[in-house]
């Protein structure tokens, strides 16, 4: 019979008794300084800094609205309430982790280290709205009849929030505990296991979550706001390697900024509307503090809801080492310990402050690290959080920008994880990775049918077209064959003309509002001219931008095409195969012989 193992041979031991040490090393004044380690590099930390801010403003603004339009508790106390917390949490982790990267640079002499990404755990953060704060609001409404009074409503809201920051604080109690299970993972698990998870999130939540959304018509911009700005980051990140526009002007901020002019175009038709929006949210912007909830609901959220603060504790531990390999195989050594002990006091902090919401090391290292960002992007996303939090601007962003603008910085960021997974494993391993990141879309699917995603719909309906041209198109953008890629665009716009794509039947006949006839229920709940006009006017949008890039990198304004040509990669497989299918018949006629 086999010896049992001997415990350092399950764990990393290293790493345990370190831990004391790193945590001084890295208030130390001289890895602070970090003399020769950059505060700031112009294009890779501006570019870094655009993509983690507005990731964090994207996940923000969702969760808040997710609190307000789904769940309907008040709106004042959710900006009044919610985000202070949230700001403190982030400035935390975020001035820690800058810190971190200093450290770590100063020992390594890697003056090209790169800081983590801190924010908001996106899925844990979604699981407690639906899972924690919605049954707890409808909970503590019920107590007040059927016709609760908007004082009722506010006084349900402060129990819900109170029941969800104790969840958030225990869990981040269970998350430290985590850590030191972190090394019997580092000895036992295989890397790909554990990225798998993260993968599976960036495929998910962050890659097609949104893409589904900028397909969404609830509102009259979409989804030609949100369309060109995707394809603006895909190019800038895939295609010409974030130097879309020059070394030093982000993709990200250009991509927001057409956005935002594109929405205010489309916003002409209901000025009134958009502005009284916009002067509804001024009134939340000042000096909105810090709200401490209330911990006598301690033994609520530890009693009713705790399979879900231990299951996202876990989660959130794992996730966070995840993102510690991710890192590393990059080249960036953190200890993963010392990761998940500050992501939990990061949290801690905040939850007692009033944060509801779960903060994490964020998937993206992948992104940032290439991009040659350093510990400024980390420092100044802290501060400008902890900045908004407090004195409540996000109010007036979400009346101002469409949550569909930011939806290509998530799909970066999602799919380069998903990639990273496949890559991190032997190629063996791929059946069993990809069936990992297939089981991921479980729980997306389940919460999809519970809140019906139009967006999903559309994708949904002409499916094995719409999933050939994108991949096609996409490809295209990421080689640079700008007019390849506006021809595949015109040839959606003939498809969605005519029904084979975005709608349920075949028809080339529209109604008065610019949508395609006889959709029976399948769309019925849609009034704002989908499927129809809305896609003619984004496919031809498309074709005639990648038409421009065309011409501006024949002028030399554009990196110039992949010199690749695929058609003949694949031409000269075909040609290997037939010789090697020929080669075998010729010795099977010798052979007869």
């Amino acid at each position: 019979m086999a010896k049992a193992a001997k415990l350092s041979a399950l764990m990393d031991m290293d790493d345990l008794r370190a831990l004391p040490g790193e945590f001084l090393a890295t208030f130390l004044p001289s890895n602070v300084i970090a003399k020769g380690y950059p505060w700031w590099t112009p294009a890779g930390d501006t570019g870094a800094f655009c993509v983690l801010f507005f990731d964090n403003l994207a996940t923000q603004l969702s969760l808040v609205g997710m609190a307000i339009y789904v769940i309907g508790i008040p709106a004042e106390f959710v900006w009044k309430n919610f985000l202070g917390g949230v700001g403190v949490s982030i400035f935390i982790g975020n001035l820690y982790y800058s810190l971190q990267a200093s450290k770590v640079a100063m020992r390594t002499g890697k003056m090209d280290t790169c800081a983590q990404p801190y924010g908001i755990n996106t899925p844990g953060a979604i699981v407690k709205t639906f899972g924690v704060l919605l049954p707890a609001f409808f909970g503590e409404l019920a107590k007040y009849g059927e016709n609760p009074t908007p004082d009722d409503r506010m006084e349900a809201a402060r129990v819900a929030w109170s029941i969800a920051c104790c969840a958030n604080f225990l869990g981040s109690l269970v998350e430290v505990a985590g850590a030191f299970i972190a090394p019997v993972l580092a000895r036992n698990v295989p890397q790909g296991a554990l990225l798998v998870s993260i993968g599976g999130v960036g495929m998910t939540y962050l890659g097609v979550g949104p893409i589904a959304a900028i397909l969404e018509s609830h509102e009259a911009h979409n989804p030609i706001v949100g369309f060109l700005p995707f394809l603006i980051i895909f190019v800038g990140f895939y295609g010409t390697r974030d130097k879309f526009c020059g070394k030093h002007i982000p993709t990200v901020g250009i991509a927001v900024l057409v956005g935002f002019l594109l929405n205010l175009l489309a916003q002409t038709a209901q000025w009134e509307k958009y502005s009284d929006k916009i002067d509804k949210a001024t009134t939340f912007v000042g000096w909105n503090g810090l709200s401490v909830p209330d911990f006598s609901h301690m033994s609520t959220a530890a009693t009713e809801y705790s399979s879900i603060v231990i299951g996202l504790a876990m989660q959130n531990f794992l996730g966070t080492y995840a993102c510690n390999i991710s890192a590393r195989r990059v080249g960036d050594r953190y200890s993963p310990m010392e990761s998940m002990i500050v992501d939990g006091l990061g949290s801690m902090i905040g939850a007692l402050l009033g944060s509801p919401y779960g903060t994490t090391v964020y998937i993206g290292h992948v992104v940032y690290k290439p991009m040659g960002a350093t510990r400024g992007y980390s420092l100044l996303n802290g501060f400008l959080w902890l900045v908004f939090g407090l004195f409540g601007f996000h109010a007036v962003i979400d009346a101002i920008l469409p949550h569909e603008i930011f939806g290509g910085v998530l799909v970066v960021i999602g799919f380069a994880m998903a990639s990273q997974t496949i890559e991190s494993v032997p190629k063996r391993w791929y059946p069993a990775t990809l069936i990992g990141l297939a089981i991921m879309f479980s729980e997306f699917i389940v919460g999809g049918m519970s809140s019906p995603n139009i967006g999903m719909r559309f994708l949904a309906s002409g499916h094995i077209f719409i999933s050939l041209f994108y991949t096609f198109f996409l490809m295209m953008l990421t080689d640079r064959w700008f007019l390849a890629a506006s021809g595949i665009f015109i040839c959606l716009f003939v498809f969605s003309f005519v029904g084979l794509i975005h709608a349920e039947k075949l028809s080339v006949e529209y109604d008065q509002f610019g949508s395609i006839k006889d959709q029976s229920a399948y769309f019925e709940q849609e009034s704002s001219g989908m499927p129809g006009w809305k896609f003619l006017v984004t496919y031809a949008v498309s074709a005639a931008f990648c038409a421009i890039l065309h011409l501006l990198q024949r002028w030399g304004f554009v990196e110039a095409a992949e010199e690749e040509d695929y058609r003949l990669l694949q031409l000269a497989a075909e040609k290997e195969e037939e010789t090697v299918v020929h080669t075998a018949e010729h010795g099977a006629k010798v052979a007869e012989l």
